[in-house]
């Protein structure tokens, strides 16, 4: 399959600042957030030095400079479908998740099955990172592993206190960005959805990755994210 001419990526945390200074040499980009930047969060959000700016607005002035490709950005948060109808939007071939919640990615999920186009669902705890596929009608990662309310971190911080313990750090937003990109990389190398890599997660002492025929293949309870 071939490189997405133009990525969507919802949320430009650390999970993006991480991702956004490579990606944005392979492809154009809309960034989508309606939130600021906070100087507290200047160790893994680059941004956030210098300015508290609404986060897609910030990273496209910052990026665009550096790349041939296009940088676009929609400073609101992703609440439905509707965005898809947003000039800046047009031509998205693929969506990628940088954020914290699994209302937001339920969103994303909902979304890339209406417009028909994949998404990579990146997250990470304070020591590990991982990311999801989506393909409309071949593959929905939340048929196969457990994302509710009550799960750890990277799906459910829903809380301060659990914030709190487990604590974002600079490291994980890379690992979970290596794993989008891992997952990118896959998507353009397989023939067909079915070989490409589903799940990537990285921690401190291992990795791990499956393809989407085989988590298909295996007839098991649905994992823990």
């Amino acid at each position: 399959m071939n490189r997405p001419t133009k990525i969507a990526i919802i949320g430009g945390g650390g999970i993006a600042c991480a991702l956004l200074p490579a990606l944005s040499r392979l492809t154009d980009i809309v960034i989508v957030d309606g939130d600021n930047y906070e100087p507290g969060n200047s160790s893994r959000q680059f941004p956030a030095l210098h300015t508290k700016a609404n986060k897609a607005a910030a990273l496209m002035e910052l990026l665009q400079p550096n790349t041939l490709h296009k940088i676009e950005a929609i400073p609101e948060y992703l609440k439905d479908g509707r965005i898809a109808s947003y000039g800046d939007w047009r031509g998205t071939e693929m969506v990628m998740g940088a954020v914290d919640n699994t209302a937001s990615r339920r969103i994303i999920v909902e979304l890339c099955g209406d417009l028909d186009i994949p998404a990579i669902l990146g997250g990470n705890e304070h020591a590990m990172g991982e990311a999801h596929l989506f393909v409309p009608g071949v593959y929905n990662p939340f048929d196969h592993f457990d994302f509710n309310d009550s799960a750890p971190t990277p799906w459910a911080c829903n809380s301060d206190k659990q914030i709190e313990a487990e604590p974002q750090t600079p490291l994980a937003n890379f690992m979970a960005a290596s794993a989008i990109m891992h997952l990118l990389l896959s998507w353009e190398s397989a023939t067909k959805p079915e070989n490409a890599v589903a799940h990537t997660r990285l921690d401190v002492f291992s990795s791990t990755s499956s393809r989407v025929k085989n988590i298909l293949a295996s007839d098991i309870e649905p994992q823990k994210a």
